[in-house]
């Protein structure tokens, strides 16, 4: 990268803290680093040069150091990581809610829609999801139950595999 786009990233990434922008929730840096690492297998340099952005600011922007990035740099970060805007948007905005109460899993299960082998999950199966879970946080786990637990489990992961 020449200096002066080096220089030109830099004063985008300073233009951006000093106004039109938004605080973002907590979990925006983990779901770009989640992308970025897992899903993409990309360096901070190549979504460095693939979103117009510096190493350095995004890699601020994933351990939560920066937490006021601009609607377009969110949108060319997801571009770059070729995911729908929506993806990354989702995790963009802070809780209206008052006090950011947390959500249950359930609610966080029941909320949002979910891929699976480039698939997205039904109805059917997300009931499953919230079913699954409610067991686990239920059940009673102890060394008499254990082998029973586990065999409720399974036949409910059974009937969820082949629900998706």
């Amino acid at each position: 990268m020449t200096d002066v786009m080096n220089q030109s990233l830099i004063s985008l990434d300073e233009e951006e803290e000093k106004g039109g922008v938004f605080a973002v929730s907590e979990n925006f840096g983990i779901m770009l680093r989640h992308y970025r690492i897992k899903v993409k297998d990309m360096t901070l340099k190549e979504l460095a040069e693939a979103s117009q952005l510096s190493e350095s600011y995004i890699n601020r922007l994933e351990r939560g150091e920066k937490v006021r990035p601009s609607v377009p740099t969110v949108l060319r970060l997801a571009d770059a990581l070729d995911i729908p805007h929506s993806v990354l948007m989702a995790t963009t905005f802070q809780s209206s809610v008052e006090n950011n109460a947390p959500m249950t899993l359930a609610d966080v299960l029941i909320q949002n829609n979910y891929v699976i082998n480039e698939r997205t999950l039904s109805k059917e199966a997300k009931a499953l999801l919230v079913k699954i879970n409610e067991f686990l946080v239920q059940c009673p786990w102890s060394p008499q139950s254990k082998v029973k637990d586990l065999y409720a489990l399974s036949e409910m992961v059974d009937e969820f595999k082949e629900a998706i």
